[in-house]
């Protein structure tokens, strides 16, 4: 769960609030009048969430990843020990 933090807050507190989403990699939801506005998330966070959502663009990779899902819990795979 992001965290809430006001606008007043963040003019208050901007540059400690950077380092912190920053360092800790978390979203920061900013409240304007109380209601969620934006988010606030570091430059590694927004682009790990850019490519991830490009990779899922792909047709296929979605079903991919939903059947290599059902064959793990049916057991149907591998280990990687045994590839050795």
């Amino acid at each position: 769960m992001a965290n809430l933090i006001s606008i007043s807050d963040v003019r208050a507190t901007l540059p400690d609030l950077v380092d912190k989403v920053n360092a800790n990699l978390e979203r920061v939801v900013i409240t304007v009048n109380g209601k969620p506005k934006v988010v606030m998330v570091s430059m590694e966070e927004l682009e790990s969430l850019e490519e991830t959502a490009k990779i899922l663009a792909i047709s296929h990779v979605k079903k991919d990843i939903e059947k290599s899902r059902k064959q793990i819990k049916k057991g149907e795979f591998i280990p990687l020990s045994d590839l050795q």
